[in-house]
């Protein structure tokens, strides 16, 4: 799936309730983990030791876990707990039945507690047969620039010349935040009843889709 050299493989098994336990986590959390994971594997470590590579930035390693789940539908609670209790960067491989998925954190180093994280956003692939996921992880300088690729591969937008991952982030964000507008006007297109409402409706859905479109070229 991922071609990585072996010494980066941990196959480590994580036992579910050492995540809630050590995030003093409330009954809900302990049963999203019950009722939607099988079980959680440390798969691999992306590291100065294991890929030669060095640490740059807040990024020291990038982890790998193999995530079994019980339903395609999953709570982005239990990745986010997950992400809080390891502070290094997680690429969660997803694997139900015979098909995965992968997702990835964008997230901040907690200046109140180095042992954990700030998520701020999730990115993530469409689910596929086993068969036919791949991805190249190992691609930068170092260990900075293997992770924000990653991050980069998973991002329904792609990167401008010259545009750093946070101002991509940042940017994406923007996209998905007008997209909810449009889907609410477009909404509110179909049930107006009203001709000149509806015109000036109109109006304000070609602003909004023009905007998304100068975000996406970044004029």
């Amino acid at each position: 799936m991922f071609n990585l050299p072996e010494r980066t493989l941990c196959n480590k098994k994580i036992p579910k309730s050492k995540f809630y336990e050590k995030l003093e986590a409330g009954t809900k959390l302990k049963n999203l983990f019950i009722a939607q994971i099988d079980q959680v594997i440390w798969k691999h470590k992306l590291s100065k030791e294991t890929i030669n590579l060095e640490p740059a930035g807040d990024i020291a390693e990038i982890q790998i876990f193999e995530l079994y789940v019980k339903q395609r539908e999953f709570s982005k609670d239990i990745l986010e707990s997950i992400d809080k209790f390891i502070p290094y960067p997680i690429l969660h491989v997803l694997i139900y039945n015979n098909e995965v998925k992968f997702a990835m954190a964008y997230k901040l180093k907690n200046q109140n507690n180095e042992n954990r994280s700030i998520v701020q956003v999730y990115y993530e692939s469409e689910w596929k047969p086993i068969s036919r996921a791949s991805m190249t992880l190992i691609s930068g300088l170092d260990l900075k620039a293997v992770y924000e690729n990653i991050i980069r591969n998973l991002m329904s937008i792609k990167p401008l010349n010259q545009e750093k991952l946070e101002e991509t982030v940042a940017r994406q964000a923007q996209i998905e935040a007008i997209d909810k507008e449009i889907r609410k006007l477009e909404a509110k297109i179909k049930n107006e009843k009203q001709f000149n409402i509806k015109v000036s409706l109109n109006i304000e859905l070609q602003k909004k889709l023009k905007e998304v479109d100068r975000l996406q070229k970044f004029l």
